[in-house]
């Protein structure tokens, strides 16, 4: 399957490189603690996402900054070497990063980071209107919205789709047409941990569908007329850093290649349970192929669903 299956997705957001300590118990002291293992690799919501979106075959551009450091560098190298554009990437001056350090426990794979002062506000615009062109859908952070504002315009004014990574409390959610939030972040106040409630107040806000994922517990969905509730797919899990970013690339992949909400979220939540198999936000991310496959094994049904909805993904399985 190649990128021409599909039209371009544009990320506005993080890129950061992910220092990754796994500790024998996050819970524990340093001393005497033990640290089973290490990497670096690069993460950011947004970055990640489009990581995600272009090793499932589509077509994918990075627009952020970055510092100029050699932290800044190794983010370019690795989003190029991912194939993801950077066309619109800026590196700005006498900035870092950014870094971010993720402590994972081995026992769960749960995460907690530490994030640095490189997470620094910068006054520029992010690309023009013009750069629209062959656009599919635009996937934004809350970390650059202040950087985008004129692109988010012109993109709906061309009926291009807006997908929106970030907390039910963000002032930008008003913004984005689709709106994918984390559980984990916290539902809106006077929700408790109902989730289809927390659909309803999240959709008055602005988005016309609004998924909320709920880690191992899988996801709910509301797009105005119908909920959609789907469980997670159960895998062995080393790592959950990413899983939600690589949710959001595939969900956009998916977008874009035409599938219907409810098998979009199946496949997307395929592709976020196969990148927690292994260690960081980025070294599990699957292929197309990859998914497939595990939808042969785990869910055929669905499978046969999507592959009647984008035919073209044929190619991607054996």
């Amino acid at each position: 399957m190649s990128a021409e299956h599909g039209k371009k997705i544009i990320g506005i957001g993080l890129a950061t490189i992910d220092q990754l300590i796994c500790w024998q118990s996050v819970n524990e002291p340093v001393l005497g603690n033990t640290v089973t293992q290490y990497d670096m690799q690069g993460g950011g919501m947004t970055a990640t996402a489009l990581v995600a979106a272009a090793r499932l075959g589509g077509s994918a551009e990075f627009w952020g900054v970055v510092g100029d450091d050699v932290f800044g560098r190794l983010i370019i190298e690795g989003l190029k070497r991912e194939g993801v554009g950077v066309t619109h990437l800026r590196r700005v001056k006498g900035q870092e990063g950014p870094v971010v350090l993720v402590c994972i426990d081995a026992k769960s794979g749960e995460r907690h980071f530490l994030r640095g002062k490189a997470f620094y506000e910068w006054q520029g615009r992010l690309g023009s209107p013009k750069s629209l062109d062959g656009a599919g859908c635009i996937l934004v952070d809350q970390f650059r919205m202040n950087n985008c504002g004129h692109i988010l315009s012109a993109a709906r004014s061309h009926g291009i789709p807006i997908v929106g990574d970030m907390s039910c409390r963000c002032p930008f959610l008003p913004e984005v047409d689709i709106a994918v939030l984390s559980s984990v972040h916290g539902l809106p106040p006077g929700c408790g941990d109902d989730a289809h409630k927390a659909c309803r107040a999240i959709r008055t806000l602005g988005p016309h569908t609004v998924v909320i994922t709920l880690g191992a517990h899988g996801l709910v969905a509301y797009n105005g007329s119908e909920f959609i509730k789907l469980p997670a797919y159960k895998v062995d899990t080393v790592d959950t850093t990413g899983a939600g970013d690589t949710f959001h690339g595939a969900f956009c992949f998916g977008l874009v290649n035409g599938l219907p909400l409810k098998l979009n979220l199946a496949f997307s939540s395929a592709v976020a349970a196969l990148k927690c198999m292994r260690l960081g936000g980025r070294a599990g991310i699957p292929s197309l192929h990859g998914t497939l496959d595990f939808l042969k094994e785990r869910d055929p049904d669905a499978l046969g669903q999507i592959i009647e909805a984008a035919p073209g993904w044929n190619d991607g399985m054996q």
